[in-house]
């Protein structure tokens, strides 16, 4: 397995307990495939640098941990169908 960090931008009417129900998903995700989340770092609300959907404002969330490499495309396609998240990006880290 490698490291790699998932970046997702969320909805700002997404309230905190909604959040977590969000990183909670895809961080279950991510053990039943064998990976292992090491850390979630929220940076909280933020404004965006052009708006998104209309949206100016949303909640930054970063998760580190290592992935293996048949979750990627789920994790991806989960996060895609989940209309709270407005973009996410997935990052290999560099060791």
């Amino acid at each position: 397995m490698r490291q790699y960090e998932l970046a997702l931008i969320i909805r700002p009417e997404v309230d905190e307990e909604g959040q977590q129900a969000i990183l909670e998903r895809l961080s279950q995700l991510v053990t039943e495939h064998g990976g292992q989340v090491e850390n979630v770092e929220t940076w909280g609300r933020r404004r965006l640098a052009y708006p998104i959907r209309k949206v100016e404002e949303g909640f930054y969330h970063f998760v580190q941990g290592q992935f293996p490499a048949a979750v990627l495309d789920e994790l991806d396609r989960v996060i895609t169908l989940d209309e709270s998240i407005l973009r996410h990006m997935i990052v290999r880290k560099d060791e």
